[in-house]
């Protein structure tokens, strides 16, 4: 782990400030954690009722607005996996044979209650966990206990300190924004006739996880949409959520031919100079890719991006076509007649008439 350096600002890979929203996070980790410890004590559940602890360590993890569908998707787990241990007890004896069956019954349990796609894996837990303890009354005491956990998530967790989903994916949104006009911006000052220089291509070789980031988001804007349906708090709040969602759309949509693109650039170490049998030399993509790139910042900032987007094509139809450039070049600027084709889609949907 590195240490702070100089002025005491972290190097990258050692520790950094916690957020507001962190700091938020834990304390209702802690609270609904707490309060769940206590009321299965003074219930009389247990004496130390671990179980009702862990919805509040697990469920709320994520965004607290996604605290009820999740509690009971943890609920639904909890019940199947208890059922089959106890049948499982009541008909075979503890032993491997009879452990490796409630394992595989766990397992198919598991594929029926599916959390966002992936199999849940609290079916098997808890299945293990009560065919690993065969004490009488321990199944009922473990639905009991989660009961009381899942309780105090669902009422209490999304009420405290409730974070608005269209900001945090807009943030997210933004920060993804930042850094692929980042990108762009040093690709398009290497792209030419020059090479692109080994500065350049490790800037597009290190990319690779910026491509998820849309898909990311994509799968989080549908998750915080399902969350609203169980929010009091931020049902308004709607609205903006699809207004960041369709600029999350336009990040998944042109995220493929960007992607392609500075792979190209990479492997080919900037674009392939003309060939002797050219009619004349052409200056490349890069003022394209510029115009683009102003273009597409502009879109995912919410603004309509018509001004930059006639640029781009009033440069595009300038440059020379594929009968004057090298196919590399042709490539390249073919991926980014693409992107612009995505936002005037994306325009034509949401800017038309204002």
């Amino acid at each position: 782990m590195s240490v702070p350096g100089r002025l005491g600002r972290p190097v990258p890979g050692g520790l950094r400030r916690l957020s507001v929203q962190e700091v938020r996070g834990g304390a209702r980790m802690v609270l609904c954690a707490t309060l769940s410890w206590y009321l299965a004590v003074e219930l009389g559940i247990n004496s130390a009722p671990i179980a009702a602890v862990l919805p509040a360590v697990f469920t709320l993890s994520g965004i607290p607005l996604w605290a009820p569908r999740l509690g009971l998707y943890r609920l639904g787990s909890v019940l199947l996996g208890v059922g089959i241990a106890a049948l499982a007890l009541r008909w075979l004896p503890v032993s491997t044979l009879s452990l490796a069956v409630v394992v595989s019954a766990g397992y198919l349990a598991s594929l029926l209650v599916r959390i966002d796609g992936a199999p849940s894996q609290q079916v098997l837990v808890s299945a293990v966990l009560v065919f690993g303890v065969p004490v009488s009354g321990y199944p009922e005491q473990r639905v009991l206990e989660n009961l009381v956990g899942i309780a105090v998530v669902i009422l209490l967790g999304p009420l405290l300190w409730p974070p608005d989903p269209s900001r945090l994916l807009s943030g997210r949104l933004d920060a993804y924004r930042d850094r692929l006009d980042r990108l762009l911006a040093e690709l398009g000052r290497h792209t030419g006739r020059a090479p692109l220089g080994q500065g350049a291509g490790q800037k597009a070789g290190q990319a690779g996880g910026l491509w998820q980031q849309p898909h990311d988001l994509a799968r989080d804007l549908d998750r915080a949409r399902r969350a609203l349906r169980w929010s009091v708090t931020h049902r308004r709040s709607a609205a903006a959520l699809d207004e960041v969602g369709h600029r999350i759309q336009l990040a998944e949509r042109t995220a493929a031919p960007l992607h392609c693109l500075t792979a190209q650039l990479r492997a080919a170490d900037g674009p392939a100079a003309a060939g002797p049998g050219d009619a004349h030399v052409c200056e490349g993509p890069g003022p394209l890719l510029d115009a683009v790139r102003h273009a597409l910042v502009r879109a995912l900032a919410g603004a309509d991006p018509a001004e930059p987007v006639a640029r781009a094509r009033a440069i595009g139809e300038q440059q020379c076509g594929p009968a004057g450039s090298g196919r590399h070049d042709s490539l390249l600027r073919g991926l980014l007649l693409l992107v612009l084709d995505r936002l005037d889609d994306y325009r034509a949907a949401h800017f038309t008439g204002r």
